[in-house]
């Protein structure tokens, strides 16, 4: 199988419920993007019974020896070596909860201003950070100016090179001193590595409350990050199939036909 050099990756694991976001959101976004390589990375078995290959989307399957046994948050244990499991040069990752509204083909040419581009968080410096524990905050803030630059790590787009492999090993470290959410692990890793960060337009990674003001302003979303809880309590679903009802239902199928457990 040829891959190409660039494309999509998805992390999918735990709950049905995320694994059938992911799916949404894979699908959706092939309806935008019928030629974009599209890879799902999942420990999930079922991923390999799903016939993904009719909507031309590629599966990676991680055996037990790729994986530890010992983490509870396992898939950022994955997220955080995903340039070891992405087959492409430059990989767009997207989390489960985004859902596509758009082209993202055009997100490439940000990697001509740096090796890794992201979206900064709605929260945008450090010291606003509010989805982590008190402890991680504050082990953050004791080595890293508050007025650090927070990017969301639900949209990443980088280049494997050297540059790279060293961020997320320096990710790697610094997620496995709490092992609980990725995302200040990460901006401790950029600030260790100095690296440079290409900012992405919010319109590519905004949730469905801070969109509304952007379209208001004229803007056209592209992902769209239903974060909070949404996919749990099936607002998620919800958003999709008021949006792309043909989405779900193949999806639905896909379900009726395969047990996701």
């Amino acid at each position: 199988m040829k891959i190409s050099d660039r494309g999509v990756v998805y992390c999918l694991t735990g709950s049905e419920a995320y694994l059938e976001a992911g799916l949404i959101s894979a699908l959706t976004l092939r309806s935008f993007e019928p030629d974009l390589a599209i890879t799902i990375i999942s420990n999930l078995p079922v991923i390999d019974h799903l016939n993904l290959s009719t909507y031309n989307i590629f599966t990676r399957l991680l055996i037990p020896q790729e994986l530890p046994i010992d983490y509870t948050f396992i898939s950022r244990y994955i997220k955080t070596h995903l340039i070891d499991f992405s087959p492409y040069k430059s990989t767009l990752f997207l989390d489960a909860d985004i859902l596509p509204c758009g082209l993202v083909s055009n997100l490439w040419k940000y990697l001509e201003k740096a090796a890794i581009a992201m979206v900064k968080d709605r929260l945008p410096m450090v010291e606003m950070s509010d989805h982590t524990s008190e402890k991680e905050k504050a082990f953050t803030l004791a080595k890293i100016p508050p007025a650090s630059a927070q990017f969301n790590s639900g949209v990443m787009l980088w280049q494997n090179n050297e540059e790279m492999r060293q961020l997320f090993t320096q990710w790697q470290h610094q997620w496995k001193i709490f092992q609980e959410q990725d995302q200040l692990a990460l901006v401790r890793a950029i600030h260790h590595c100095q690296v440079k960060v290409a900012e992405i337009p919010q319109t590519y990674n905004v949730s469905p409350i801070d969109s509304v003001q952007l379209i208001e302003q004229g803007h056209k979303i592209n992902l769209l990050h239903c974060w909070g809880g949404m996919v749990a309590s099936g607002e998620f679903r919800k958003i999709a199939k008021s949006r792309y009802p043909d989405i779900v239902e193949k999806v639905d199928s896909l379900r009726f036909n395969n047990s996701f457990q």
